[in-house]
């Protein structure tokens, strides 16, 4: 009975140290700008092109926004795409294809006009305010950032150039909510970090290695955010991804085994 005791305790043993091997240290990935981005404005009355600008394109401006329809210059939503190739490259030569899974993801923001009260040079902007805003993941990769600046381009639905005419379009492959988000302004230059929650199909999309769509919108009636698109000159959007190694099969039926086997050779020990 000790023979057999100690080979099972040597068992568990080699068991434990296969599974902890396996499940060795996370890694990450920072993406650092997306493949594309635009704000999507409903209304301002106090740009000179009118209080209209729902058709118009912004996908070239150096700057998106969040506000909600009761802001003083109407809503803005703001739409960004990250691609995951890399990621996804870099995650299978460390762990093999399907051997991993995404532990967390970080979403993060910063701005050259990140102070509250602070108002843009373009008045097409409200002045930035403290306030709540939601994430969504979406299902639609297949809009076109267009080359409007901050005074706009004429976009959707003349060509395919986002604009706030097109939303109806960018949810027509689906959507989930990723989470509702408190905007305080940190200052000019400082990221601001929000973890995403960690959704079936925005896992699986991130985890396809392809193009990744999030659409940004007003939660609250406070809220004027902010924060610099791809085209500015530094602080772009970011979003790090974090992943763990996902144990074999194998390794953990042996772990399993073994201290099952080495409960039931106590039990009878101590019968004895």
């Amino acid at each position: 009975m000790k023979s057999t005791s100690r080979f099972l305790i040597a068992a568990t043993g080699v068991a434990a140290a296969l599974y902890s091997a396996n499940c060795r240290a996370g890694s990450s990935y920072l993406i650092t700008t997306t493949t594309g981005d635009a704000f999507l404005a409903s209304g301002s009355p106090s740009n000179p092109q009118g209080s209209d600008l729902t058709s118009l394109n912004y996908g070239g401006a150096g700057t998106l926004a969040i506000a909600p329809a009761s802001s003083p210059n109407g809503a803005f939503d703001s739409i960004i795409k990250f691609n995951t190739a890399s990621a996804v490259s870099q995650f299978n030569t460390m762990y093999g294809a399907g051997n991993w899974q995404i532990t967390g993801l970080q979403l993060s923001l910063a701005s050259n006009f990140g102070t509250q009260g602070a108002h843009p040079n373009n008045n097409v902007f409200n002045n930035v305010n403290t306030g709540s805003f939601e994430v969504d993941w979406m299902g639609y990769d297949g809009w076109t950032e267009g080359t409007g600046s901050g005074s706009g381009t004429s976009g959707y639905p003349n060509n395919s150039q986002v604009s706030y005419n097109s939303i109806s379009t960018l949810f027509s492959g689906g959507s989930d909510s990723l989470g509702t988000f408190t905007y305080t302004p940190p200052g000019n230059g400082v990221y601001a970090n929000y973890n995403l929650g960690l959704d079936a199909n925005m896992m699986a999309d991130v985890m396809a290695g392809g193009d990744v769509s999030l659409y940004f919108y007003a939660a609250d009636n406070q809220i004027s955010y902010l924060f610099n698109s791809r085209e500015f000159g530094s602080g772009h959007p970011e979003l790090n991804i974090t992943v763990d190694v996902v144990p074999e099969p194998g390794t953990v039926a042996l772990l399993g085994v073994s201290l099952g086997g080495l409960m039931l050779a106590r039990r009878r020990s101590k019968k004895q």
